[in-house]
């Protein structure tokens, strides 16, 4: 008996190339082997021909945006700030944006989907001394993630659509258009502009280091009780040492 309902889920793969690294062909298999079972989808700049991966992959599906979307950081973060991006998704409760420097342990999505949080993604800040903090440090990361305003990182992320369209709806209506890294439009600013806390539910860090790690594995891992949580991402940027005992 499954003690929580099948989610409504995609799986959205950012690809910008077809020639893939060894450790992103080995994050889009280990991908598809654990969430294979939900709608796997590569998302993808119109031009690209992804038929080499398709035919690698067959239970790959495809959704395509406008080419400029994907020439650097700053085009997929506006895609990602986008009404028509999640527009594009309405048929799903959930998204799941898994970036191929990401890794996934174990499915744990109807798990995650079930707890009502609007948008889901490691916690850490812009602040590199806190980047890869030891495991003896455990008890400062603590501190910092509870004392200041943090960022939930979306290369791997867990985001409601509706509650997406929502907010970026009314975002769009009284401020600015935002033009920083999209996963603090929907986690830093959402706590710093008072008027838009009430329409984004985030998680405690707590709740999120059960989600995933990015920042200071080490240190997250103590604070989790040595249990690693649904997955990771950016393992090989911030602490490859760490991650090698696990994948």
């Amino acid at each position: 008996m499954n003690l929580f309902p099948e989610p409504s889920v995609a799986v959205l793969i950012p690809i910008y190339q077809t020639t893939l690294s060894e450790t992103e062909l080995a994050s889009l298999t280990q991908g598809i082997s654990v969430l294979g079972r939900y709608p796997v989808l590569l998302v993808k700049p119109e031009g690209l021909d992804v038929s080499a991966i398709l035919q690698k992959f067959p239970s790959l599906g495809t959704e395509s945006f406008a080419d400029h979307y994907f020439t650097g950081t700053d085009s997929y973060n506006q895609l990602l700030i986008s009404l028509d991006f999640y527009r594009r998704f309405a048929k799903y409760q959930h998204i799941l944006i898994y970036q191929l420097d990401a890794w996934v342990f174990r499915d744990e999505l109807p798990y995650w989907c079930a707890q009502k949080y609007d948008y889901l993604g490691a916690p850490g800040l812009h602040q590199p001394e806190f980047d890869s903090l030891p495991a003896e440090a455990a008890s400062q990361f603590a501190e910092v993630l509870t004392n200041h305003r943090l960022v939930f990182n979306g290369g791997l992320s867990l985001r409601r659509v509706k509650a997406m369209i929502r907010y970026l709806k009314i975002y769009q209506t009284f401020y600015p258009a935002w033009k920083g890294n999209e996963d603090m439009l929907f986690s830093l600013e959402a706590t710093r502009l008072l008027p838009m806390k009430p329409f984004i539910k985030l998680p405690s860090w707590q709740e999120a280091l059960r989600f995933s790690f990015e920042k200071s594995p080490a240190a997250s891992y103590e604070l989790t009780g040595h249990q690693l949580p649904f997955g990771c991402h950016a393992g090989e940027r911030y602490a490859p040492e760490f991650w090698r005992n696990f994948y």
